[in-house]
């Protein structure tokens, strides 16, 4: 709104005075919600008498307003002095004004009986004093000019009516705060039911995870004693001896390899040639190439035949010039040598590989099985206790934090409270 209207003193209102208490007084949680609900009712009735009272002061303020209108209606104010050009503009910002005024404030503002009418009051008295003001503002040059005396009446007046609204306005703002608080009292009880709620939830899962964690200790406990007895058994000292027997065997096997190869290197370079040109049948010729590369892998008893048949057929193969030599006599002896000496490296290794066999078998007779399903069981349970450990870690971690925030939560509480009540209160968890 403009017409001139000129800033009034601002007027401090306080709620009435409630003693505060020196001693803070001991009450319980589920006593709250009345004491709050007490004083909501309360500061209800005081608005609506406080409001009540500035309305039955408003609306006589109203009624002069509309007594001025109607003054101001019957007023010719002197047309036939007034320009022609002015005298439209006058009637028609007079008849603007006068309308307004009858529409906005032609009938009472509504009534206060109680705290749900202090807002229909304001804002049928707000809208009214906007309206008519800004009215006032779009045709202030031309009141102020050609109806100076309506015009100091109607600014007074609708000035002294938007003060005691603004007085309206802090009353109900001081409401506000009252119920604000009281919402923030709630919404803390309501905090501390959920935070009680998530702090048994969580402090329920740490001792499910470490009785889970007792259990675990207890199957790792039971799985190295069966590990720790089936290694202390005679038959795992058996097992061992053999696994270790066995293991030796590598080596054996290596060196009877080596011994069998450089049997055969002595006729390397004619056993080589024959490869290349013999006329066997394809067993034979597969049978050749692998003695000329590895001999120790076919020299056995049922191949006797068919080396024998390969170092003779070399024998010729030398005599008759088609397996070149160097020295023909020392290559057939070195032939003859290989034939004598076969029997014996063929009983060298079937013996060795007996040997293995038997090792093998006595080491698939040991039930590992027992043995390998508690270490698996073992490496399980020490998996899990890990795992347990971690998620024990961080529910006790939140626990912890969810155990500190309810004291936080009641202090804040009993502040609130005090502020709205202006009494101390010390909230007791007695038979909580």
């Amino acid at each position: 709104m403009v017409f001139g209207w000129g800033k009034k003193k601002k007027v401090e209102y306080e709620e009435p005075a409630e003693p505060i208490s020196s001693s803070p007084q001991n009450i319980k949680l589920d006593e709250i919600p009345k004491i709050l609900n007490d004083i909501v009712i309360l500061r209800k009735g005081t608005l609506a008498s406080e409001i009540k009272s500035h309305r039955n002061r408003i609306d006589p303020q109203r009624e002069v307003i509309l007594k001025i209108a109607n003054e101001l209606s019957e007023d010719e104010l002197d047309p036939d002095k007034l320009d022609p050009h002015f005298q439209i503009m006058v009637n028609r910002g007079k008849k603007e004004v006068i309308s307004a005024i009858k529409k906005e404030f032609g009938n009472p503002f509504p009534d206060i009986n109680n705290a749900d009418d202090v807002m229909r009051f304001k804002k049928a008295s707000t809208a009214g004093i906007n309206k008519v003001g800004d009215m006032l503002g779009k045709h202030s040059k031309v009141i102020h000019h050609f109806a100076p005396k309506y015009s100091k009446k109607l600014t007074n007046d609708l000035k002294e009516l938007s003060d005691d609204l603004k007085e309206v306005d802090e009353l109900i703002d001081i409401f506000n705060i009252t119920e604000n608080s009281v919402q923030t009292i709630n919404e803390l009880l309501s905090s501390r039911e959920k935070t009680l709620e998530k702090l048994s939830k969580r402090e329920l899962r740490v001792n499910e995870l470490k009785s889970s964690l007792a259990e675990k200790n207890e199957n790792i406990t039971k799985f190295e004693n069966e590990i720790k007895d089936i290694k202390n058994s005679p038959d795992y000292k058996e097992y061992t001896d053999v696994k270790s027997q066995l293991s030796d065997c590598d080596s054996e096997e290596a060196k009877i390899r080596h011994h069998i190869n450089d049997e055969f290197t002595k006729i390397s370079r004619p056993l080589g040639k024959f490869v290349h040109i013999s006329s066997h049948d394809k067993e034979l010729k597969d049978l050749t190439a692998t003695l000329a590369s590895s001999p120790y892998d076919v020299l056995d008893t049922p191949n006797i035949p068919g080396i024998k048949n390969i170092l003779d057929s070399i024998t010729t193969g030398i005599d008759s010039g088609s397996v070149s030599v160097k020295d023909v006599s020392k290559s057939k002896d070195s032939i003859i040598e290989i034939k004598n000496v076969i029997p014996t490296l063929i009983s060298t290794k079937e013996n060795f590989e007996t040997k293995k066999h038997e090792l093998t078998s006595k080491l698939e007779d040991f039930d590992s099985k027992s043995l390998q399903t508690a270490e698996k069981n073992l490496k399980h349970e020490e998996s899990d206790i890990s795992d347990i450990s971690s998620k024990l870690k961080v529910f006790e971690d939140e626990t912890l934090e969810l155990t500190h925030a309810i004291p936080t939560i009641l202090h804040e509480i009993e502040t609130n409270l005090k502020d709205v009540t202006a009494t101390s209160y010390t909230i007791s968890l007695d038979d909580q």
